[in-house]
């Protein structure tokens, strides 16, 4: 037996910071030449009152809603989040008494950005192989737009809001396979917010802005993003990790149905598509419309390709994330027969 995605779901702010406001912003030439390199033009955004475990609740329930799943059979609530209501306590114990899951139900928070969905299926995985659970509640949000100063045009321009729960078990149909992990932590201040958290002295200064060489403003309390570091280290690592992924598995491109990555931008994924020689047609992207969702971005992908009949039992997929840490993270997996299905919602 191995563990499947049994049903998905997604939730989205109604908010949107659009194209238009943006062209208003930093200029329309400006926009339109970021827009050719990402393919967003929509970006949603969480309101100021609104947490990633709030968007995380609705998502769950949501799903407890479409699939009558019996919440009592929930043994391991995981969130994966990098934007938590409070730094202590973790956010899956807040969520476990929100959504009144039972009390010997394990949680805890996974926090590794846009790696943290596949990584967090890994851990689902083990707890389901290893008997530990028989049913997992997957969590993944974040409200990433909150970290990003509106004059930073290398982050708000990209970065959307959104969360995702997924429910896993084991069955005979299908399942997760394998798995390919990796990390560069030499690189971890490519992504980062500098004055959250204990290692920075924090001073007045951190609330400064300032302006860097491409006129992007932003204070140490924002995220600092660099972009052609980051674009340089997927191009590395990503192809690197899908290869050695199939290889494992004796498999080829050619084996596999349908690739989704993490939905950084459309010019980073077809770079390392091409590598890959991956087809135009075994591509799948959800971004456009919504941003760059972090580390719900992938979970969303694959509800939305659910949603539109993309997904069929007995398909091979690989999905593939890399982002802060920096991490990288594949996983192969099968689709299963036993699929419910998948829901999404606006909030």
């Amino acid at each position: 037996m191995k563990a499947i995605i049994k049903a998905i779901s997604y939730v989205l702010p109604k908010d949107s910071l659009t194209h238009d406001e943006l062209c208003e912003r930093f200029g329309k030439e400006v926009m339109e030449k970021i827009a050719s390199v990402t393919g967003i033009k929509n970006r949603r955004r969480a309101s100021a009152d609104m947490c990633a475990s709030d968007m995380a609740f609705e998502a769950a329930c949501l799903l407890f809603e479409k699939t009558k799943i019996n919440k009592d059979e929930i043994d391991l609530l995981i969130m994966a989040t990098q934007t938590p209501d409070y730094l202590m306590p973790t956010t899956a114990c807040i969520l476990q008494d929100r959504l009144s899951l039972k009390k010997s139900c394990a949680a805890f928070d996974i926090n590794l950005g846009c790696s943290q969905f596949v990584y967090s299926l890994s851990c689902a995985n083990a707890y389901l192989k290893s008997k530990m659970a028989k049913k997992v509640l997957l969590l993944t949000g974040d409200t990433v737009t909150r970290t990003i100063h509106p004059l930073d045009k290398s982050s708000v321009t990209i970065f959307g809001d959104g969360a995702c729960a997924t429910l896993l078990e084991l069955c005979d149909s299908g399942g997760i396979c394998d798995f390919d992990f990796g990390t560069d932590g030499a690189s971890y201040k490519d992504l980062i917010i500098p004055a959250i958290g204990f290692r920075h002295k924090k001073s007045d200064a951190d609330f400064l802005e300032t302006k860097d060489v491409n006129g992007n403003i932003r204070t140490n309390y924002n995220m600092y993003i660099n972009g052609i570091g980051i674009f340089s280290f997927a191009n590395k690592v990503i192809p690197q990790s899908i290869n050695s992924l199939l290889e494992k598995n004796s498999l080829k491109i050619s084996d596999i149905d349908l690739f989704i990555f993490h939905q950084a931008g459309e010019k980073i994924i077809r770079h390392s598509a091409k590598k890959l020689n991956i087809p135009e047609e075994k591509l799948y992207f959800k971004m456009s419309d919504i941003g760059n969702c972090g580390g719900s971005s992938i979970g969303i992908a694959i509800a939305d390709a659910a949603i539109n009949h993309r997904l069929k039992s007995g398909q091979k997929i690989v999905l593939s994330a890399f982002g802060v840490g920096l991490s990288w993270s594949s996983v192969l997996l099968e689709w299963s027969n036993d699929f419910i299905g998948a829901y999404t919602k606006d909030l």
